[in-house]
C-alpha cells in the first residue's frame, strides 16, 4: 500500500465525472438542435466547474441515457466541444475536460446560430455587384472544371453609414443562378440563400488569419494603408455536406478581440520537487 510520501509525488489522476451531476430535465427539438443544446449545457457544467478539467466525462452511453439523446448527438456535441478545445476524445476510452472555456483555433466552427446573428446587429447589407465569375478560388471550393463559372456577391457590412467589413461571396453555379442581386436582403448572407433556394445549412467553417492592409482596403474601410487586419474564410456546407457558400470577409483588426485559456496542468505536474 502507498506511503503518504508517495501519493504527493506521484498524485492521483482525476477520476471521472458522476453522471449525477447532469441535469434530469429533457433537451426539446423545438429550442433547436438537439446536439447544439447539449454543446451548451456541458460548456456550462464545464464552465462552473461542475465537470472539472482534467477529469473524465461520464461515458457516452450514459450521457445520452441521462439526457433523452441519441449516442449520435452525444458524439457530435463532443466533436464540437473537441473543436472549441474543450475536451479531448480518446480511443476505448471517455472524453476528458481540457479546457474551461472555448480555446480560439484557425478553422474553428461559430460556436452558435447566435453568435453570427449578433455579430451582424445594427448592421445592412451594401451590395457592390452580384455576378458570374471563374477563376481559380471558385474552381477549387466547388470542385468546377478549368474555366467553368460559379457566381460571386461583392459586398460592404456597414454599420452607422461606414463600411466595417468588405464581404466576398462565392456560390456554385446551380445556386447562384437561383438568385439576383436583390435577394440579399438580409444582412447575414446565407439566410438570404435558404430563403431563395431552400437549401439546409449544417454548419460554417471558419479560419481566421491576420493580415496588413492593401491600399485598395484601405481606402474602403476608411483606414490607413498598411493597417492590421483580420481576414475570415468562411465555408457554408449543407446537412448533405456540401460547400454551398463562401464568404471571405475583411475588417479592422481592432475590431477583434481573441480570449482563450491555456491550460497549464502539464507544466506543474513536471515541475520538480
Amino acid at each position: 500500500m502507498p506511503d503518504e510520501a508517495s501519493k504527493k509525488a506521484h498524485p492521483m489522476p482525476a477520476s471521472a465525472q458522476s453522471v449525477d451531476s447532469f441535469p434530469t430535465r429533457r433537451f426539446s427539438r423545438e429550442n433547436g438542435p438537439l446536439y447544439q443544446q447539449l454543446v451548451e449545457e456541458l460548456k456550462h457544467l464545464i464552465a462552473s466547474g461542475q465537470l472539472e478539467v482534467g477529469s473524465d466525462l461520464p461515458k457516452e452511453a450514459e450521457i445520452g441515457e441521462r439526457l433523452g439523446v441519441s449516442l449520435i448527438t452525444v458524439r457530435r456535441a463532443l466533436k464540437e466541444l473537441e473543436d472549441l478545445g474543450m475536451v479531448q476524445k480518446r480511443s476505448a476510452k471517455p472524453a476528458l475536460v481540457t479546457a474551461r472555456s472555448p480555446t480560439i483555433r484557425g478553422g474553428h466552427r461559430f460556436n452558435t446560430y447566435r453568435d453570427i446573428v449578433e455579430l451582424n446587429r445594427g448592421a445592412r447589407l451594401e451590395i457592390l455587384s452580384y455576378g458570374k465569375e471563374k477563376g481559380a478560388l471558385v474552381e477549387r471550393y466547388f470542385g468546377l472544371e478549368k474555366g467553368e463559372h460559379g457566381y460571386c456577391l461583392r459586398s460592404h457590412l456597414v454599420m452607422r453609414n461606414q463600411a466595417r467589413t468588405l464581404v466576398t461571396t462565392y456560390f456554385p453555379p446551380d445556386i447562384g443562378s437561383q438568385m439576383k442581386a436583390e435577394d440579399f436582403s438580409d444582412s447575414i448572407i446565407f439566410r438570404n440563400v435558404r430563403r431563395c433556394t431552400g437549401v439546409h445549412f449544417d454548419r460554417a467553417l471558419v479560419t481566421a488569419r491576420a493580415a496588413i492592409a492593401t491600399e485598395a482596403e484601405a481606402r474602403e474601410l476608411t483606414i490607413p494603408p498598411g493597417s492590421p487586419v483580420m481576414s475570415k474564410e468562411m465555408v457554408f456546407l449543407s446537412d448533405r455536406q456540401r460547400t454551398i457558400e463562401v464568404t471571405i470577409t475583411v475588417a479592422a483588426a481592432e475590431d477583434f478581440l481573441l480570449s482563450y485559456e491555456i491550460p497549464l496542468q502539464d507544466f506543474t505536474a513536471s515541475e520538480p520537487g
